[in-house]
């Protein structure tokens, strides 16, 4: 089982949800899930300091596109997985793959690149999607393309914070996994 986190990669718009994202870490960890992150710095950073909190935990995955791109944009690997898979994708194919292998997405943050996972998420692998309002644009957007797909609203769950959906979200997770199992 394993839960794909979504957001900023950037330290300076992380910040801000540093103690909701480490609360989302401990939650995935206890709950036995293996969590799925980009490169391990920004939001990703702080859900892997919480998850590490935690001693019953699964694996760290890094899914990385070709480094060619990580170096046009500026993005390094931190320290922090278990295991890196290192693709030669660009980063909406790495974006659209590293979801495929999930059982749920969780969005803490984010913008464009984020909406480029939430999209296949809904449409072509039909997995639960949890999104913070208020944390970044790509929940606004996916808040506002509920007007025109309201059948995705069964698969996706807003909340204020991530305390408020992270239980029901992980639930939702877990059955998706057994019952494509």
């Amino acid at each position: 089982m394993q839960i794909f986190v979504s957001g900023t990669w950037r330290p300076e718009k992380a910040a801000p949800y540093t103690n909701q994202a480490l609360s989302l870490g401990r939650a995935i960890a206890s709950r036995g899930f293996d969590l799925a992150c980009g490169p391990g710095t920004g939001i990703a950073r702080h859900v892997i300091d919480g998850y590490r909190e935690e001693s019953a935990r699964g694996r760290v995955r890094y899914y990385l596109p070709r480094e060619q791109e990580m170096v046009s944009v500026g993005e390094e690997v931190a320290d922090g997985a278990d295991e890196i898979l290192q693709t030669e994708y660009d980063y909406p194919m790495r974006n659209v793959w590293q979801v495929s292998q999930s059982d749920g997405v969780f969005v803490l943050t984010g913008g464009d690149g984020t909406l480029e996972e939430i999209i296949p998420a809904l449409i072509d692998y039909h997995l639960p999607v949890a999104l913070v309002e208020g944390s970044g644009t790509a929940a606004t957007a996916m808040r506002r393309l509920l007007e025109i797909y309201p059948e995705w609203s069964e698969s996706m769950l807003f909340g204020a914070d991530v305390a408020s959906i992270v239980d029901d979200f992980l639930d939702r997770a877990a059955a998706r996994h057994l019952s494509t199992s």
